[in-house]
């Protein structure tokens, strides 16, 4: 049986964390390497990911100080702020993402998607996360009343 995506954003809370983000492509960096920031991360976000054009990272601000004094840095974007989700998400559940973001792109936010096991989580710019976070709200709002 499918599960509606729009009744649990219905019983979404949303979490905006309070540090500032950054994506980092390190390229060919061993991700031991770049994993070793992580420990300076701990209880806040971060991200590794290793695919076909190497290894890229979002770190908060302090780990990405940090990881650009110890490996190379090919390119780095925003600063982001990291909204995730923050109630029951069930992992089954198909298209969850896509209305917000439909509706956080037709408004002109980027809003690159990271999934975890329990969480989604959004890294938005900073210049739009109010912006956003009314939007969402709204959304979640809205889907009450369905």
């Amino acid at each position: 049986m499918s599960i509606d995506p729009i009744a649990v954003w219905a019983n979404m809370k949303l979490k905006i964390w309070p540090e500032r983000y950054w994506m980092l492509a390190l390229g060919d960096v061993s991700a031991s390497d770049a994993a070793s920031v992580f420990v300076e991360c701990d209880g806040r976000y971060s991200c590794l990911i290793r695919d076909q054009a190497g290894v890229s990272a979002i770190v908060e601000e302090i780990a990405f100080e940090r990881l650009k004094s110890e490996v190379p840095v090919r390119g780095y974007f925003g600063p982001f702020r990291v909204v995730s989700t923050d109630g029951d998400l069930p992992f089954d559940v198909i298209g969850f993402l896509r209305p917000v973001l439909e509706l956080l792109n037709n408004e002109g936010i980027k809003a690159g998607p990271q999934c975890g096991a329990v969480f989604d989580h959004l890294f938005i710019y900073e210049r739009d996360v109010e912006r956003a976070n009314a939007l969402l709200e709204n959304f979640i709002s809205k889907a009450r009343d369905q």
